[in-house]
């Protein structure tokens, strides 16, 4: 009986492992996909600061200024896409005031300003923002901390 058993074990085994080797690639290439696909899905997150942040407001902070004490900044963001923005040189006069629009980068994480000078980006945050370069990248060096401003109402 132990002997029916073993053989058939064996027959078994090779009708498994002669299955065509293209076919088995394949299945396993199908299989990673779909795996692959299903974790990609899992793990994408819809969330960002544009849908998920109370980020419509008043921002302050003081930008660093090379010939004065700073540039003292009042900027409103609006949910209809506008922003008024004030700032104040210190020492110097002013402040200067200006409305325009802002949109949102693709990733919903920071704004740019369309002002009459060209266009300046900022990191929006919970209660708080930061300018950017540029370039859109966070500013960083001894000043960094100045690029930051918080939300007061």
């Amino acid at each position: 009986m132990k002997k029916i058993f073993i053989g058939l074990f064996v027959i078994t085994a090779s009708f498994t492992s002669c299955q065509n080797p293209t076919q088995t690639k394949e299945k396993i290439a199908q299989d990673s996909s779909t795996v692959a696909t299903k974790q990609d899905t899992a793990f994408h997150d819809e969330h960002n600061t544009q849908n998920s942040v109370d980020w419509a407001g008043t921002y302050e902070g003081t930008l660093p200024c090379a010939d004065c004490s700073g540039i003292h900044v009042i900027l409103t963001l609006n949910m209809d896409g506008t922003f008024e923005k004030s700032e104040q040189y210190l020492e110097k006069g002013g402040p200067f005031k200006e409305t325009g629009t802002f949109t949102w980068t693709p990733d919903g994480g920071s704004i740019i300003l369309k002002e009459k000078d060209g266009e300046s980006k900022y990191k929006v945050g919970e209660g708080m923002m930061k300018k950017l370069d540029m370039e859109g990248k966070e500013i960083k060096g001894e000043l960094e901390e100045f690029y930051n401003f918080k939300k007061i109402k």
